[in-house]
C-alpha cells in the first residue's frame, strides 16, 4: 500500500508545472550592456522598474571604498542612470 501511495505521489509531482528559470532569475547586464543602456522618458516606468530590480541583486556595499574598480564603475553607472530616469525625465 505504501508503494502505491508513493508512485501516486511521483506521479502527480511529476505533473506540477516546471518552473521557468528565466522568470525566476533576472538577466544581469554587463558593464557595457548599462551604458548602451537605451533611456528614453516614453519607457520610465519600465525601465526604472528593470534597472531598480538590478540594483536589488547585485546588491552592492554602500560603501563604495570596499567595492572593486568593476563593482565601483558599474554601481556609479547604475545610480546615474535610475537618477536619470528618476529625476531627468521629470524635466521633459
Amino acid at each position: 500500500m505504501k508503494a502505491c501511495y508513493l508512485v501516486a505521489l511521483l506521479a502527480l509531482a511529476g505533473c506540477q508545472p516546471s518552473v521557468d528559470v528565466h522568470a525566476v532569475i533576472p538577466k544581469i547586464m554587463t558593464y557595457q550592456e548599462l551604458v548602451d543602456y537605451p533611456v528614453d522618458c516614453k519607457f520610465k516606468e519600465s525601465q526604472l522598474a528593470e534597472l531598480k530590480n538590478l540594483q536589488a541583486v547585485k546588491n552592492f556595499d554602500p560603501d563604495p571604498d570596499v567595492l572593486s574598480e568593476e563593482d565601483h564603475d558599474f554601481n556609479s553607472r547604475l545610480k546615474a542612470t535610475i537618477w536619470w530616469y528618476a529625476y531627468g525625465c521629470e524635466a521633459s
